[in-house]
């Protein structure tokens, strides 16, 4: 019987959206932990451990630390070994399986590549939400600001799902997918978010669209065009508007002082090898919504000319925290950047959601402000 439930474990792991057939058939794997030497287990309530290469299943105690290696493709608990990969799964659905710690719902898959073991959450695309948003937003805005977090974090996660596929898993839980932290992160706020919005999403010309978000526009959101090279031209409802709303955002002004040394290994280090810098400054002009578009950095082998956004992502996104400079200004120990916004830029403001919900506002109308001409609907057949 355990290998029976095993096997459908992941096809009614998502209990919420009843109806929603499309969001149902749709479980996310996260990779929660990659290449470690050895992690500790542990579960809450009767879980057990399933070999999907030879279908055995075996009872783990409840509330016992296991300590777990991988070695020779095997899958060692305290020294006893199974066939890797292996699938850990609660009884019924109030169990939740420990990684180092942090619990998880649904079911851990722990995979073993040349001794490293790489733990992955397997779950309901509602239940990856629920320990998405409380990291992505603050639990305390205005409910039709986290009902929009909702519908754009469910609709990013649709659209790029299996980014990871070559580690084995859909998305990571770190910002270059969204930040995923688990039960642990939960609220009951973001909760009621993603029930209220369930199954939710939205299109553009009946596909799920890009829901780019950031923090904080300083005023104008981007066009990805001046951000990443893609393939295709980007769609219209990200091509960047003056925003109106982010005015209040405590982002709209900052400065950071960072050190000539800490600038040239950071670049060095991203494959923009550089001498002792002399100077920096914008060039190129700016784009539309105002950003700056280059820089151009002097150094002791000569001069380097970089696009903005991957100066930003090099050097340090959080003390560098938008390309949308007012202004660069060299001191003895150092350049202080300073700006307005944080972010890439493109996309859902969330400052200014938080203030269009605070103006009454509802979630439907500020996701149409955000991406103009896309449609929210339900993701059904």
């Amino acid at each position: 019987m355990k290998q029976f439930i095993a096997l459908l474990v992941m096809s009614v792991a998502i209990t919420a959206c009843a109806g929603a057939q499309k969001i149902q058939e749709s479980i996310v794997r996260i990779g929660i932990v990659q290449n470690a030497a050895s992690l500790n287990i542990s579960g809450d309530n009767g879980y057990y451990l399933y070999e999907m290469n030879t279908g055995k299943c075996t009872d783990l105690k409840t509330n016992d630390d296991y300590l777990v290696r991988c070695r020779d493709g095997n899958i060692y608990f305290n020294g006893t070994y199974f066939s890797a990969p292996v699938r850990l799964v609660p009884n019924d659905s109030t169990g939740r399986v420990r990684v180092n710690g942090r619990r998880y719902r649904d079911s851990i898959m722990l995979t073993c590549k040349k001794d490293k073991l790489t733990a992955i959450n397997e779950l309901g695309i509602e239940n990856y939400l629920y320990g998405i948003l409380p990291r992505e937003v603050n639990p305390k805005w205005n409910a039709e600001a986290l009902k929009a977090q909702a519908v754009v974090s469910r609709t990013y996660a649709l659209r790029n799902m299996r980014r990871h596929m070559k580690e084995g898993f859909d998305l990571c839980a770190q910002t270059h997918c969204q930040v995923y932290g688990g039960v642990e992160s939960e609220d009951l706020r973001t909760t009621t978010a993603v029930n209220s919005t369930c199954s939710e999403v939205l299109t553009f010309d009946g596909a799920l669209a890009q829901t780019l978000f950031h923090a904080s526009c300083g005023g104008h959101t981007e066009n990805p065009d001046f951000v990443w090279i893609w393939e295709r031209k980007s769609p219209s409802y990200l091509s960047g508007r003056r925003d109106t709303f982010c005015a209040d955002s405590p982002h709209n002004a900052w400065k950071n002082l960072l050190s000539p040394s800490l600038i040239r290994t950071r670049l060095t280090k991203a494959g923009y090898p550089v001498g002792e810098i002399k100077n920096i400054s914008a060039a190129g002009g700016k784009d539309a919504s105002g950003r700056t578009k280059l820089l151009k950095i002097t150094h002791g082998g000569g001069t380097l000319t970089i696009p903005a956004p991957k100066f930003r992502l090099a050097v340090d996104p959080w003390l560098i925290k938008s390309v949308f400079f007012t202004g660069i200004v060299r001191y003895r120990d150092g350049y202080e950047f300073r700006g307005k916004g944080w972010g890439h830029g493109v996309g859902m403001c969330q400052w200014g959601a938080k203030s269009m919900a605070e103006k009454n506002y509802n979630y439907h109308e500020i996701l149409h402000y955000y991406y103009p001409g896309a449609t929210v609907e339900k993701w059904e057949d």
